[in-house]
Parts: C-alpha cells; sequence; structure tokens
C-alpha cells in the first residue's frame, strides 16, 4: 500500500511538516472547474461577442491560461528548494512527472495525441466523439501509466478523464451540462489529489510509528 501511494521506505518525520503543508494544494485545481461551471450556468447571451469572441470562448481561454499558471505554479512549490529535505523534493518530482520518467511519458502522450488529433481530421470525426474520445485516451494513458510504473497518484487524472469522458453521452444537446461535467471533472482531480496527499501522510505517520 506505501508504495502503491508513492510511500517510500526512506520517509521519516521530517517529512511531515512539508506534506502536511502542501495536502491541500491540490485544491487550486478547483479554480478552473469554477470558471467553467460559472460560465455554463450564469445567464448570458452565448451569441454575444465581445473583442470578437463569445463568453464561452473567453471562459475557455482564461481556463487554458490558469491551467498553465497553475502547473508550474503548484510544480515549484512542492519542489521549493525552501528548506525541504534533499530526498522529499527528489521523491516529488519523481511523483509529478519532474524527471527523466516523466520526461519520456509527457513525450508518449503527445506523440499518442498528435496522431490522434491527426488521426481526427484525416476521417472528419464529429466532434462530440473527438471530445469524449480524447479524454479517453487521456484517462487511459495515465491509467497505464499508474500501473506500469507503479506511480498511483496518476490516478488522480485517469479517473476523473475516464469518468468525464464516460458521462458525456448523457449531456448531447445540452451544452450547459457539458460545461458543468467539464467543471466537475477538475474539481474532482482537486480532490483526487488532496485525498491521496492525506492517505500518504497517514502511511508516513504509520510508518514513523512503526519505527
Amino acid at each position: 500500500m506505501e508504495k502503491a501511494l508513492g510511500v517510500s521506505n526512506s520517509m521519516g518525520r521530517d517529512w511531515l511538516i512539508w506534506m502536511k503543508r502542501d495536502r491541500w494544494i491540490g485544491f487550486w485545481w478547483c479554480l478552473p472547474g469554477s470558471i467553467l461551471i460559472a460560465a455554463a450556468l450564469v445567464p448570458h447571451d452565448r451569441n454575444q461577442r465581445y473583442f470578437g469572441l463569445v463568453v464561452d470562448q473567453w471562459a475557455g481561454l482564461l481556463v487554458c491560461a490558469i491551467l498553465l499558471g497553475l502547473a508550474h505554479f503548484l510544480t515549484r512549490k512542492v519542489t521549493a528548494n525552501d528548506g525541504r529535505p534533499p530526498a522529499l523534493i527528489r521523491e516529488t518530482k519523481l511523483l509529478n512527472g519532474v524527471s527523466v520518467q516523466g520526461f519520456w511519458f509527457m513525450s508518449t502522450l503527445a506523440l499518442q495525441l498528435s496522431v490522434y488529433f491527426a488521426w481526427g481530421k484525416h476521417y472528419g470525426i464529429p466532434f462530440n466523439p473527438f471530445w469524449a474520445g480524447l479524454f479517453i485516451l487521456m484517462g487511459s494513458s495515465c491509467l497505464t501509466g499508474a500501473i506500469a510504473a507503479k506511480a498511483w497518484p496518476l490516478l488522480g487524472w485517469a479517473i476523473p478523464f475516464l469518468a468525464y469522458a464516460l458521462c458525456l453521452p448523457l449531456a448531447d444537446g445540452h451544452p450547459q451540462l457539458r460545461g458543468v461535467l467539464l467543471g466537475l471533472m477538475f474539481i474532482a482531480v482537486a480532490l483526487s489529489f488532496s485525498l491521496i496527499a492525506v492517505l500518504q501522510i497517514r502511511m508516513v505517520e504509520r510508518q514513523s510509528e512503526a519505527h
């Protein structure tokens, strides 16, 4: 169980203060989810353009910018050389893909996505099935990585991605519901990462008590 959660035998009590400090940091992923849900539910003219774009398009651009900013900020936050034990920084980088293994995983995923987009364009796949297939591809890739590399924190991405893709057929013909589901997916990611962080802390505490 410890290995499944990314808890190694080298973890000690000096790690706990930092792990507890970062355990709720995953809730930042609720921010893009909340924006998507608000954009879907707040009444507005969906055909009205502002500076050439409708509200939904502006919301999408804002979410993309926030996602890039969060990925950069959170990675720097949990790997900062601010007094954390060097072993904790190395372990955190490994679990967050900031390593050689992470580079190859992301490169493989990028190649898969490139082939998928080229395939979809070549065969003229309609947007709805293409969009659902995109998240099935990303979710299954994260799931495979979690199982193959025993990097179970990847389930924090895999399960919400797959659940979102499987729920999309329920929202056919309901664009607002599709927006809500996408927002809920990001909130599920936030909850998953925070749950994993709490379980990791409990495992380290038990490991320390056993020694």
